[in-house]
């Protein structure tokens, strides 16, 4: 399992001083799980921007604080609600001879047949929960849509092809991706839309300080 690295500080500045921290090219953050108490930490903002975003949810990151490295996983970040830079990443600390449980991403590869028999793809599910020891993890599992021949096919978890090692903790029969016809598109894309008008968060100042 491929590993990123990522250099960290121990953090002293708490609560609204935080925003010092931002101003200074530093994201706060914390390190917490097996073997240690939580400990809050510092990162150089780039650094952890690169590593954030390859890592994803399942992606093993040896955070490296004062010279001792910690194998962990990206569990939580938060965004500023307008601009989207980072304001906050938790880190959890893993037991390599340990299961965990985490999301994995599913990422559509291939190209359906249905499509040019006017069904539109549409991805149920973005990622899917799963359970395994850290070294079976993947940054993404791959879901086949040319296997998608006509409209109103679809793949479900039970036909994912799944590296060995990882248990998938969702019903077998869960829909992962449908070919769906026109009309039944028109009416998903409706459905979002009515989600997508809710108003956005805003992260306060009360939000980070609870947060560190």
């Amino acid at each position: 399992m491929e590993q990123l690295v990522i250099n960290a500080e121990p953090r002293t500045v708490i609560g609204k001083q935080v925003k010092r921290l931002r101003r200074q090219g530093l994201v706060p953050g914390i390190l917490y799980g097996y073997g240690i108490e939580p400990m809050p930490l510092q990162f150089a903002a780039k650094e952890i921007e690169r590593v954030v975003r390859q890592a994803g949810s399942s992606t093993l990151v040896q955070v490296i604080v004062e010279g001792t490295p910690y194998t962990a996983v990206v569990r939580d970040l938060q965004r500023d609600a307008i601009k989207r830079t980072l304001m906050h990443v938790d880190f959890q600390a893993l037991s390599m001879t340990e299961k965990v449980r985490l999301p994995i991403s599913l990422t559509l590869v291939g190209e359906a047949p249905a499509e040019a028999m006017g069904a539109t793809i549409l991805q149920q599910l973005n990622e899917i929960e799963v359970e395994c020891l850290p070294s079976a993890l993947v940054h993404t599992i791959e879901v086949d849509i040319s296997v998608l021949e006509e409209p109103g096919q679809s793949i479900t978890a039970k036909e994912l092809k799944v590296p060995e090692g990882i248990e998938l903790l969702v019903d077998p029969d869960e829909v992962i991706v449908i070919a769906a016809a026109e009309s039944e598109a028109e009416e998903e894309i409706e459905e979002e839309g009515e989600v997508v008008a809710a108003e956005p968060e805003v992260i306060t100042e009360k939000q980070e300080e609870s947060e560190d």
